[in-house]
Formats: C-alpha cells, sequence, structure tokens
C-alpha cells in the first residue's frame, strides 16, 4: 500500500483543496491553452513516475496509467499527474496535492476496470484488478 493513503473521499478533497486539473485530452477542453500541450506532454512524460498500472500486448505498453510527480512548466511548481494512455485515448489530470492525486489515480484504474478502453479477453475482466492488469498497485 503506499504511504500517501487518503483517507477522505474524493467529494472531501475536492471540497478542502479544489478539483483535478484538466492538462491534457485527446479531444475535450483543457484548463491549459492547447499551444502548451506538446510542453506540459513532456514534462509529464519525463517526471517521477510515482505508480503504476499497465496492460501489456508483446512486451509493450497497450495501456497505461501512471501517477506522475512533475514540474509545472509554467509556474514552475511541483505538481502530481494522472496520465492515462491507451491509443487512441489520452489524458491527463494534475494536482498540486499528492493526495488528491492518489485518489484520482486510484479512481482512473478503478474505472478502466468499471469500463476497458481497450478489447479484452473475458477471463482478464472477470477475476479483479490483479489479473485485469499486468502490473498494478491498486488493491
Amino acid at each position: 500500500m503506499n504511504p500517501a493513503l487518503a483517507v477522505k473521499s474524493m467529494d472531501e478533497l475536492t471540497v478542502q483543496y479544489g478539483p483535478m486539473r484538466t492538462v491534457l485530452h485527446h479531444k475535450d477542453a483543457t484548463e491549459v491553452p492547447r499551444e502548451q500541450h506538446a510542453t506540459y506532454t513532456f514534462a509529464i512524460l519525463g517526471g517521477n513516475k510515482l505508480r503504476e498500472s499497465a496492460i501489456l500486448s508483446a512486451g509493450y505498453h497497450a495501456l497505461s496509467i501512471d501517477l506522475i510527480e512533475y514540474i509545472d512548466p509554467v509556474t514552475g511548481t511541483t505538481r502530481y499527474a494522472v496520465h492515462h494512455w491507451a491509443f487512441p485515448v489520452e489524458w491527463a489530470t494534475d494536482h498540486d496535492m499528492r493526495a488528491v492525486a492518489e485518489l484520482a489515480y486510484e479512481d482512473a484504474v478503478r474505472g478502466e476496470f468499471a469500463r476497458p478502453t481497450l478489447r479484452l479477453s473475458l477471463e482478464r475482466s472477470t477475476r479483479g484488478l490483479a489479473s485485469f492488469y499486468d502490473r498494478t498497485d491498486v488493491i
């Protein structure tokens, strides 16, 4: 289990610290200008990966959901991003409080299990998170 475990619900954390900020999305509006998307993508992918859930195909990631600590390229502050990638879907949200991002990461991992982006075998979706993901730290 992760030491930064949030004991409050996402609703309580959102009221206390504010919502996650949408930084990247393949088709929807974001809270950063489109011309900064490449910069944010580079900053997030170059950040420190704290947690990861992935589905592998032939040894490569077919899907990954990551919690990443990175430096915001505009403000220079440390932020925590939840980055979800599964072609053609890519999105990232972030927050300056790790506890909020931790809970958003776990919600994203469980949400992918509940509504898969990829077409997967039935056995992956019937035996829980541990068999759905090839690698996950969410229990």
